[in-house]
């Protein structure tokens, strides 16, 4: 009796655990069905795109310097005996006038010293004419029509044309050394710096004052590689026009404009920055109104190429630098490669975009090739900003 006892308790507890885990598998609940919710697709402001031509202009930055400048030196020795009221640092002078005088009285003894050098030897080549003329008669009286040179006394008649030369050739010199001590303006042009003064003793060589021309001014614009792109560069001799510039700056604390021309390019690339200098123009630069100063820094606007298809988006719309996202007829969201033809702050010039084609300007929180998108159709108009 007592084995039976010691079996049946045992047998009891395994059947209670069977019971239990039979009921608390029958007491779970059964999940219900739901029904699935569509993804909701998010609002997104579009614009609907309107490319047109439009010429592009690249900007550029540069310095205004004279395109004519140069160091006037002195090409002969003397004392600076005169100086001209205009010979003074950004004064202006016309072309011929008279800049510096230098003392002239050792030039005009030389130049009176190189006319008697002149008229001794004419009087010796006239002797030497006749000399010959009289050899010559006095051979042909002897019964022979050919003499010997020597007693025709032609080596002597040449040597006498040389020396008469030769004295002509230094006469040229002393006049040309006499007009070199007047020193006169070789342009129209305005004096950057003076060297010397009245008093000062010049020796031939010697740099007398910096001056530059006022008829033309240049500036000096970098292009990088990209900007070439756009811009029919003058680099090929008479293929394309020069390019209208604006040039804008503030002048006395007013903003101000001059009109140039894009005439050339450098004649190469910098091997360092990588980028092409082109060479702007502006003729008297002094006569505009206001005045363009040399060494004003200058903002340039280059008229470039005309595209027939340019849209102007936010410049927040672009996607991965040069893409678009936009939508098709279901308004599926598809990723466009464009051409970003310029950044002109917060907007992007583009091209490669169909007209009435919806663009996105503003980015969902991701992006989903094909994803549903809610367009919000903006008045947002290209071209203008």
């Amino acid at each position: 009796m007592a084995m039976f006892k010691k079996t049946l308790i045992p047998m009891l507890i395994l059947l209670t655990a069977v019971a239990v885990v039979v009921l608390l598998a029958l007491a779970k609940p059964v999940p219900l069905p739901q029904a699935s919710v569509a993804a909701v697709a998010p609002k997104i402001a579009v614009l609907q795109a309107a490319p047109k031509a439009r010429r592009i202009s690249v900007s550029a930055q540069g310095t205004v310097l004279p395109k004519t400048e140069i160091t006037l030196a002195a090409q002969v020795g003397g004392q600076v005996v005169a100086v001209s009221d205009h010979f003074a640092d950004g004064d202006f002078f016309q072309q011929g006038d008279l800049l510096l005088q230098l003392e002239d009285r050792d030039y005009r003894i030389a130049l009176v010293q190189a006319q008697s050098r002149v008229a001794e030897a004419e009087k010796t080549l006239a002797m030497e004419r006749g000399q010959a003329r009289q050899a010559k008669r006095e051979w042909r009286d002897l019964g022979n029509a050919e003499g010997n040179a020597l007693f025709l006394r032609e080596p002597q008649l040449m040597a006498a044309e040389a020396a008469l030369a030769a004295a002509k050739a230094d006469l040229a010199q002393a006049h040309l050394n006499l007009e070199r001590t007047t020193i006169r303006a070789p342009f129209d042009g305005r004096v950057r710096k003076i060297q010397v003064n009245q008093g000062q003793y010049v020796s031939p060589g010697m740099q007398v004052a910096s001056i530059f021309s006022t008829d033309t001014a240049e500036i000096r614009l970098p292009f990088t590689a990209s900007q070439v792109a756009l811009l029919d560069l003058p680099v090929q001799p008479g293929v394309q026009a020069p390019l209208p510039v604006e040039l804008r700056a503030s002048f006395n604390g007013q903003p101000a404009s001059w009109a140039g021309e894009l005439v050339r390019t450098e004649a190469s690339i910098d091997t360092r920055s990588r980028v092409l200098y082109g060479i702007v123009e502006v003729t008297e630069p002094f006569r505009q109104q206001p005045p363009l100063l040399i060494g004003l820094f200058v903002n340039a606007a280059v008229a470039g190429r005309v595209f027939e298809s340019v849209l102007e988006v936010p410049r927040s719309a672009l996607y991965e630098k040069d893409h678009l996202l936009v939508l098709d007829a279901d308004n599926r969201l598809h990723i466009a490669p464009v051409n970003v033809l310029q950044l002109e702050g917060e907007w992007a010039l583009v091209d490669g975009i169909e007209p009435g084609q919806r663009v996105l300007i503003e980015r969902p929180g991701y992006v989903v090739e094909g994803m549903a998108i809610e367009p919000v159709i903006r008045d947002v108009v290209a071209g203008t900003k």
